[in-house]
């Protein structure tokens, strides 16, 4: 059979070698590309809140402000502060720089308090113009570490949600092959307890060879360190609040300085908060005269901080790779981050 023209119908030709034509037609090909989508799309509606935030702190502050977050996916063994965070933090600092009020979104169970003046002073670094502040964001949760961080704040926004923690570094303690992590202050105040003990039953006469035993098995060196680490967060803390959040509420330095330290030594008390992982709320921290302000749950701003974090989380939850889960996202309105860990 030929055409109308009379030329012969072109016999079929073999498949295409193409490799792309094979992959782009199966199922794992079309869902990698919806996450890809998924991916994306999430982006844009984070970064829109994100510069929904900026106008209504900017109208309500008088100031030019910026926003930038710092969230982690809490319950994985990367999820802490450390230096490693710093190149990513910066990256996303660049973009937000030169305003006159930058807001850092933090969400983060605490890490590695050294880091803490440092990226304080980063921020701060990128502040211009004439009504300067850097603000803390606390949507759900800040704890030990990032609580200090908080601390570096002019202000803390805070929700009927949020939560701050006590600043007792905690440390991990491999316990029949598990790590957990315990309060450096639990080792310091066993070895104080068994001391008091042993000068105790001294004075009274009664024997002490059992409680010298156990004050021979503890780690002194290592309590000592412990020690060491409970007076570098008191000191950081105090510092922190004596050279930002106080100076507008307390203006003399020797009664800023007082003041300081006497909320440190607080936050750092286990009369007052027993378990490290207490829930310090909005008013009890303006109770400890932290520079906080609550935003109502029907507040405008609070809706869009929230509505941010949420798909924040959902962020976190998104795959990337088989094998590998998100831990920490570091973003702005024109800038995202996302480092990685093992899914196990």
């Amino acid at each position: 059979m030929t055409d109308p023209a009379g030329t012969p119908p072109a016999a079929p030709g073999p498949p295409s070698s193409d490799p792309s034509t094979k992959f782009s037609q199966t199922p794992f090909f079309v869902s990698t590309i919806n996450e890809l989508n998924t991916n994306q799309d999430q982006l844009l509606k984070r970064q829109t809140l994100m510069t929904q935030i900026e106008e209504v702190l900017t109208a309500r502050y008088g100031a030019a402000n910026r926003i930038m977050s710092y969230v982690f996916r809490f319950g994985h063994a990367r999820a802490t502060m450390g230096s490693n965070d710093i190149p990513s933090f910066e990256a996303i600092l660049n973009s937000v720089s030169g305003a006159e009020q930058i807001n850092l979104v933090l969400h983060s169970p605490g890490g590695d308090a050294t880091v803490v003046e440092k990226m304080v002073d980063m921020c701060r670094s990128h502040l211009s113009g004439a009504h300067r502040q850097f603000r803390v964001i606390v949507p759900n949760i800040a704890k030990s570490a990032a609580t200090v961080l908080a601390l570096g704040a002019d202000k803390i926004l805070m929700g009927y949600c949020s939560e701050l923690g006590p600043v007792d570094p905690q440390v991990p303690i491999a316990v029949s092959g598990i790590t957990q992590w315990v309060s450096a202050l639990a080792f310091v105040e066993s070895r104080d307890k068994l001391m008091d003990e042993i000068a105790r039953a001294s004075k009274k006469g009664k024997p002490t060879a059992g409680l010298l035993q156990q004050l021979a098995g503890l780690n002194i060196p290592f309590t000592e360190e412990m020690e060491n680490w409970i007076d570098f967060a008191r000191k950081t803390a105090a510092t922190l609040l004596d050279k930002y959040m106080l100076v507008s509420k307390f203006p003399q330095a020797r009664t800023r300085i007082k003041k300081a330290n006497d909320i440190a030594e607080k936050l750092l008390s286990k009369q007052l908060f027993p378990v490290h992982g207490q829930f310090i709320d909005g008013a009890t921290a303006q109770k400890l005269d932290l520079e906080v302000e609550v935003l109502d749950k029907n507040d405008k701003l609070w809706e869009l901080i929230w509505a941010y974090y949420i798909r924040a989380e959902v962020q976190m939850n998104i795959p990337i790779q088989a094998g590998a889960i998100k831990v920490k996202l570091f973003e702005s309105n024109s800038a995202s981050l996302v480092e990685q860990g093992p899914a196990n």
